[in-house]
Parts: structure tokens; C-alpha cells; sequence
């Protein structure tokens, strides 16, 4: 699609009165507090038939503190003060110790993700960024040298706005190495068919991947890395391409592409570590990854309220 012209200009004009109720409505998400009037019942269909020592909170109040914990990256002794502080003026609200949140958070399913909404084709853009372990974790790299401070998010999101695929790893994974199973499982979440193109910059440039694309029957944006073989023969994908780019030129294969809205991985990047910081609290290495899928499976209800 063409980067510019009268169609893409229509096409992706912001709609701000809507953009705006958006970010009021996740005022809203956060402070959700519909489990305050279901807690009795809540707690009596958990325990119904339950062996051994019995619930005393609800599952919705757990998500609850889940998300009011990703939002304001609030320690487990201030989630235990403020249900004692909101226990004050709603006096079903009983304050649970965070020992017990912590257990009980640890225990929850991985929050799944919110598709986007909308029918017809998708584009994909792919990238991957980088999440601390914690915040000391930058510290020892600077001061000692020592690496394992940080682990890897691979996305692939749609341009529309919205994570459609998420895979989890250390730091020395190679972006291109995770990129056929990060389209496997986007494609296996939208539907077959209906991703149409896939984005993605010179690090995910191998035969691979792009037999990967041509595989599932999608439309490949990989940039090709500097320097190229002009002699690139064969009838596969990534010589394709090579050829492609030579006779459009960068600019021509850049229009040609719509390249330019490869942007939108890197605006979710942005908005989720704005919303929900840039490191994880966890130690044990399943409770960091499943606290990095919390953060985008939030982002992702976050938009579906309305942004």
C-alpha cells in the first residue's frame, strides 16, 4: 500500500474524539470494582466441593489486583494496605495478607490475549524489545560487566493496533530464530488467510523466514539487509525479494510495501512500557515471563476498552 496519497491518508486518520474517550475508559479498567458486589457468591461457588481449607477471596478480586499492580507497579505490602485502606468504606471487602496474594497471583492462569477487533485482511509488523529483570539488573551491567539482566519480548502486532502473537525468551535469543514460530501462532490466533502482509526489519532477514511467509501464504515486508547479492538465483522467496528491491529501489519497495507502518510495533513497545514500566518484579523466572504476557495481554484489554 502506498505510503501516501489521498487512500492511506483516509485510511489511518486517527479518530480522537475516540482516542480520547479511550484513555478516559481506562481509568475505569483500573479501578473496576464490580467484584466488590459478587465477592459472597463468588467465594461460595469456589469452594463448592472444595477439599481442604477454603477460599476467603474471590478469583475477580486476584485480577483485579493483578491489573492494579501491573498499572501502578505497586509492591505486594502496598496491595495488602490498600485493600485495608478500601475495607474502611466498603465493609465487604475483606483484606487479604500479601502473602496470600502473592500465592494466589502466582497461581492464576497466564491472562490471555484480547484479539482485535474487525474483519478482513491483517498486516503484521514483528519486532522485539527488551524488558529488566530489575532495575539492579541495569545496575550490575554497568558497574560489573555481567550480563542476564534482561529478557526478550517478541510481538507481532497488527497495524491497526493490537498484539496478535507473543513469545517470551533470555536476551541471547536471535530475533530470526523465533520469527517462524511467532507467525505460526499469529496465524493460528487471526485465522488462516487472513494475515496478508508481514513487516519486519534487516534482523529477520534469512531464507528462513522468508519461507516461513511464502508457507503461510503471506506477503513478505523484510528489509533486506545492506549489500545483497545482486546475483540471488532461485525461484524461493528471499531471492524474490532481493530481486524486488532492485528494480524498485528502496524508496519503490518502501511505497510498494506501506513499510512505513512498521511504526506501530514500535508505538505498542512505547505505550506499554509507559503504561506498565520497563522491568519485571518476579524471581522465579515462570512468574517473570508470565508477568511480561500480563503487561501486553493488558495493553491489549486496554485497547479493546475503547482506545
Amino acid at each position: 500500500m502506498p505510503r501516501d496519497g489521498t487512500a492511506y491518508a483516509q485510511a489511518y486518520k486517527r479518530d480522537w474524539p475516540r482516542v480520547n474517550e479511550g484513555l478516559v475508559r481506562r481509568g475505569e479498567l483500573y479501578l473496576d470494582l464490580a467484584w466488590v458486589g459478587t465477592w459472597d457468591d463468588e467465594v461460595r461457588r469456589m469452594n463448592d466441593g472444595k477439599r481442604g481449607r477454603p477460599y476467603g477471596f474471590p478469583e475477580s478480586l486476584m485480577a483485579f489486583l493483578r491489573t492494579f499492580r501491573s498499572v501502578l507497579d505497586a509492591p505486594l505490602r502496598q496491595l495488602e494496605g490498600f485493600l485495608r485502606s478500601l475495607g474502611k468504606v466498603l465493609p465487604t471487602v475483606r483484606p487479604a495478607d500479601y502473602t496470600t496474594i502473592w500465592r494466589r497471583l502466582a497461581r492464576m492462569e497466564a491472562l490471555p490475549l484480547v484479539l482485535p477487533a474487525g474483519d478482513g485482511p491483517i498486516v503484521v509488523a514483528v519486532d522485539s524489545t527488551g524488558i529488566k529483570v530489575t532495575d539492579r539488573g541495569e545496575w550490575m551491567r554497568e558497574t560489573w560487566h555481567r550480563h542476564g539482566g534482561w529478557i526478550k519480548v517478541h510481538v507481532a502486532v497488527s497495524v491497526r493496533g493490537g498484539v496478535v502473537a507473543l513469545e517470551v525468551t533470555d536476551e541471547r535469543t536471535a530475533d530470526t530464530t523465533v520469527f517462524p514460530s511467532l507467525i505460526q501462532e499469529a496465524v493460528a490466533a487471526v485465522g488462516h488467510g487472513r494475515i496478508s502482509d508481514v513487516l519486519a526489519d534487516a534482523a529477520y532477514d534469512s531464507r528462513r523466514n522468508f519461507a516461513a511467509l511464502a508457507d503461510a501464504g503471506i506477503r513478505p515486508g523484510i528489509k533486506i539487509r545492506a549489500g545483497a547479492s545482486r546475483k540471488s538465483l532461485g525461484v524461493s522467496a528471499r531471492p524474490r525479494a532481493v530481486r524486488e528491491l532492485r528494480r524498485l529501489g528502496y524508496d519503490g519497495w518502501r511505497d510498494a510495501h506501506g513499510y512505513g507502518r512498521r511504526w506501530a510495533v514500535e508505538g505498542t513497545f512505547s505505550a506499554v512500557k509507559r503504561i506498565f514500566g520497563e522491568s519485571v518484579r518476579a524471581r522465579r523466572r515462570d512468574l517473570m515471563l508470565r508477568e511480561v504476557r500480563t503487561k501486553f495481554a493488558l495493553y491489549n484489554a486496554l485497547l479493546q476498552g475503547g482506545t
